[in-house]
């Protein structure tokens, strides 16, 4: 191969671009690769409608070959690069192919990141870092930056290549699959880390090897790496960046961002604490996505935003789609939203952010365990859910879990979330709150989260049609 990096393919090369996506990935590196003048190779083991559909809006590119419903060998003949899908795992047999023959390997955020002239700023987590990319984007753009924002959020950016300056920032938020396969020689500016606790052993097999994945942004940052300072696993990863920031519940030390009579704060340096914005005034709900704002404020001040501006973007920003949003009220029974959670740490905070609020909280969840112990799902939830309507997989072993440890969590076992919804709405009482939260992965009657959280919506609008207040 004339070009020793693969996200940076020669002219005619032939690649192949392995696992389209649903989230525009895919579809935004084939783009990407045929503007640089590669020959593109398109595999997907889905032949369905949608991936048909992509396919059309490239008929008038000869140079692009469509290969859907295939995962062969045959495809690697001739190929100089693989471009990898991040949900492909690293013993699917085709990317064991590749790899045996020698077939260098990249993927979608490294060809972002070998051809962006601009500087990027990095973030990670188990949860918030959607949140969190959103909003050091937001501050950014409040204080006259020029920024873009993508990545795992669910936008590539290489679709905005016509945008792109070399005086400019994009907020990439990364998902462990990413980091995992981030090669050394990437670099970025700065990296944001949320809380780093547990998640996606069914891909990463340890603990330990999920939790190195997310190491690997800290160790490509050149200038700071934020993180919280009683955050024991991003604490303790190895940089070569200049500056360490922290936040904290309480007062900001040095470099470093955290809370003062209920104002949230910044310390840039070793001056004094600059007021960010109150705590009440933020749109946002919970502690957790005050640490959000700290991280985001903070990384925000360090690239060079003004400290009003920031407050301004942090009180005006409201949740994103999925995360902790109140989306109806009912007879006086709030429902409310927190479709993105996959894992039990962030429902145990939504909650705990509802139980705080008062009224008892009817906690909607289930889907596929990642790990096969729904014993220490039911420990988390019993002590902060006033009932538990379960559907899918989780929802017979959850409930045996909860009779098992004998704990006092009113629970029943449902086959599909419609059936779990209306029994929540049906325990409620005015004054009570309703929380879809899964807590479990989607993959056992869901193709992805989002789907499953659209459900959820669709259920709702279904009944305010109706006007029905049980099933």
């Amino acid at each position: 191969m004339n070009s020793p990096d693969p996200a940076l393919p020669p002219r005619d090369a032939l690649v192949l671009v392995h696992g389209l996506g649903r989230f525009g990935g895919g579809r935004e590196a084939v783009r990407h690769l045929a503007r640089r003048g590669c020959r593109v190779r398109v595999a997907d083991r889905a032949d369905g409608d949608d991936l048909r559909a992509v396919a059309a809006t490239f008929a008038d590119q000869p140079a692009v070959e469509w290969c859907l419903g295939r995962e062969d060998e045959a495809l690697l003949d001739g190929v100089q690069a693989m471009v990898v899908s991040p949900a492909v795992p690293d013993h699917h047999p085709l990317l064991q192919a590749a790899i045996a023959r020698g077939v260098p390997l990249t993927q979608e955020v490294e060809l972002f990141l070998a051809a962006y002239p601009g500087r990027v700023l990095g973030v990670t987590g188990t949860n918030g870092k959607s949140s969190t990319s959103m909003l050091l984007h937001r501050a950014l753009l409040a204080s006259g930056h020029d920024a873009l924002l993508g990545g795992n959020i669910g936008h590539s950016l290489l679709a905005d290549e016509a945008l792109w300056r070399r005086a400019q920032w994009a907020v990439l938020e990364l998902s462990s699959f990413q980091l995992e396969r981030l090669g050394p020689a990437r670099r970025l500016h700065g990296a944001v880390f949320t809380r780093v606790a547990t998640d996606h052993l069914d891909r990463h097999g340890t603990l330990a090897a999920y939790h190195a994945a997310k190491g690997r942004l800290a160790a490509a940052a050149d200038a700071f790496v934020v993180c919280g300072a009683d955050d024991p696993v991003a604490a303790g990863y190895a940089t070569s960046a200049q500056q360490r920031g922290w936040y904290t519940a309480g007062p900001p030390g040095p470099v470093g961002a955290g809370t003062d009579g209920g104002w949230l704060c910044v310390r840039p340096d070793r001056d004094p604490a600059e007021r960010l914005v109150h705590q009440d005034a933020l749109r946002l709900l919970g502690d957790f996505q005050r640490e959000n704002v700290l991280a985001a404020g903070l990384a925000a001040r360090l690239c060079g935003a003004a400290p009003h501006a920031i407050g301004f973007a942090m009180a005006t920003a409201a949740p994103l789609p999925f995360r902790l949003q109140l989306v109806h009220v009912r007879e006086g029974v709030r429902i409310y939203d927190n479709g993105v959670s996959t894992e039990v740490d962030s429902t145990r905070r939504a909650l705990a952010t509802l139980q705080a609020l008062g009224g008892r909280v009817h906690w909607v969840g289930g889907g596929k365990s990642k790990d096969g112990d729904h014993a220490a799902v039911a420990r988390a939830i019993a002590p902060l859910a006033g009932s538990a309507q379960v559907f899918g997989a989780a929802a017979a072993p959850f409930a045996a879990a909860v009779a098992q440890e004998q704990l006092p969590l009113p629970t029943a076992a449902h086959a599909t979330l419609r059936q779990a919804l209306d029994a929540a709405l049906a325990a409620a009482r005015p004054g009570d709150a309703v929380l879809f939260s899964p807590a479990f992965a989607s993959f056992d009657q869901y193709p992805n989260f989002r789907a499953r959280a659209l459900e959820f919506h669709a259920l709702l609008r279904e009944r305010r049609a109706t006007g029905a207040t049980s099933g």
